[in-house]
């Protein structure tokens, strides 16, 4: 089961996270990616990024300038990984603000929790 520290680490990874691409942090990325680490852009029609190196190329010149996480959801599941799903506000520097869902997979690692797969999707009020 996990433990009130274990959900406190992955909601921390989860705002690092928003530090680390907004701020151009790269030196910190270790504190959030395992080492397998790939953002799932299938929605999108998209390849898969993996890596932090392959994400890191991608963001360059991005155009979303903050991120913000919240409404976090943690699922234990049989194989001690975690499910995470948590909404998302982006600020672009042009255009209106963006929301959508974050899809995680968390694992433990040696060093803790990280994230090992992500998959985000865009809610565009427009088409409901």
């Amino acid at each position: 089961m996990l433990s009130e520290k274990d959900r406190a680490e992955i909601e921390e990874v989860i705002a690092i996270y928003g530090h680390v691409v907004d701020d151009n942090a790269w030196d910190r990325a270790h504190l959030v990616f395992s080492d397998d680490f790939v953002f799932d852009f299938s929605e999108f029609g998209r390849p898969n990024l993996n890596g932090v190196a392959e994400l890191k190329d991608a963001l360059r010149g991005r155009r979303v300038y903050s991120h913000h996480s919240t409404n976090v959801v943690i699922e234990e599941q049989p194989d001690g990984t975690a499910r995470v799903r948590s909404k998302f506000i982006g600020f672009p520097n042009e255009g209106p603000p963006i929301s959508g869902d974050y899809r995680d997979l968390f694992v433990r690692t040696p060093d803790g929790w990280r994230l090992a797969r992500r998959r985000s999707s865009v809610r565009d009020p427009r088409f409901d």
